[in-house]
């Protein structure tokens, strides 16, 4: 019943404050960063109200508030006025940094702790990042961090992580009132407050849900494989613009989705095929957490040759320089 409370709480207040914020704007016109701070503003009463759980770790839930406050702000600044990478990069640390601090870091027993610091440093700062640069179609970004959201809380659900499902369930909530903004055509968008605070949150919540007993290491790549589209996405990216000999962080039209549509898809059925994907790299996900190390293993070479297929595919269509 708790997480049912949490959900409505944070679907409704979601709803509430980007319809108030649209309102409060006086435009009927996609309104940039207004999303990221009605789902930001829904999350965090949401999760002030649940400080107040005994089954709750409070300074955990503290330490994702401060965090991924900070994250917002940094993504309203930009959103304001876009901010330079090098900027980005140190508000981005700045968020870890307060994050590490409240004992959210990787914690794998073989790497000392340095290690476990600076894996978790380069993790979200990536993840962070990536769900920055998805978030390029209406209603994109916000559906796949639901299917990813939802993915997480089966795992985190099953492993009675209680922390995790709840922090899960907010996000979903405030996310799903979003959508009913940014679905294309879209009213609303998130902004990059609400794309680098979604992917901090997701990249936090990945590193700290337990995925492997000591007899099933395949289950490690668990968190991986969760996130896969979102890292496919932005290494595809990558890739395509430095062989084009372009500035990794310029704008192009080289995502997935965005060639998706340049191949005669239209919006929404890109969008609908992201969520597709998605979803099938969700079961997947969820078979390598949970099955044997033999089965994990053929499940994720099957998932390297879809992406090295689809890569193949999408790599050949013509994109706008």
């Amino acid at each position: 019943m708790i997480y049912l409370y949490i959900f409505l709480c944070s679907f409704m207040f979601s709803l509430f404050f980007i319809s108030l914020f649209i309102k409060l704007k006086g435009s009927a016109k996609k309104i940039s960063c207004v999303g990221g701070a009605g789902i930001y503003a829904a999350f965090l009463i949401v999760m002030l109200a649940a400080l107040f759980l005994k089954e709750i770790e409070a300074s955990k839930v503290l330490g994702l508030i401060i965090s991924s406050g900070i994250i917002l702000v940094l993504g309203l600044i930009d959103d304001a006025s876009e901010l330079r990478p090098s900027l980005k990069i140190l508000g981005e640390l700045l968020g870890i940094g307060v994050l590490a601090a409240f004992g959210i870091i990787t914690k794998i027993v073989f790497l000392p702790l340095w290690a476990n610091v600076l894996i978790t440093i380069l993790w979200v700062l990536f993840i962070t990042n990536a769900f920055n640069l998805l978030d390029i179609m209406d209603g994109l970004a916000s559906g796949l961090i639901i299917i990813i959201s939802l993915t997480f809380l089966i795992i985190a659900v099953i492993d009675r992580d209680f922390f995790s499902a709840l922090i899960l369930i907010a996000l979903i909530g405030a996310h799903l009132g979003f959508l009913k903004y940014n679905y294309p055509p879209a009213q609303v968008y998130m902004g990059d407050s609400g794309s680098l605070f979604s992917g901090f949150l997701l990249a936090a919540l990945a590193i700290n849900i337990r995925y492997a007993p000591m007899d099933r290491p395949m289950a490690l790549f668990t968190p991986l494989l969760v996130l896969s589209l979102p890292i496919y996405d932005t290494l595809f990216l990558i890739i395509m613009r430095l062989k084009k000999k372009k500035p990794i962080f310029n704008k192009s039209e080289d995502h997935i989705a965005l060639r998706l549509v340049n191949a005669g898809c239209s919006v929404r059925k890109s969008v609908l095929i992201m969520y597709c994907f998605s979803l099938f790299l969700a079961v997947s996900s969820l078979v390598v957490a949970f099955s044997s190390n033999i089965t994990a293993a053929i499940m994720l070479t099957v998932i390297i040759l879809v992406f090295i297929l689809m890569g193949k595919r999408v790599g050949i269509v013509r994109v706008k320089e």
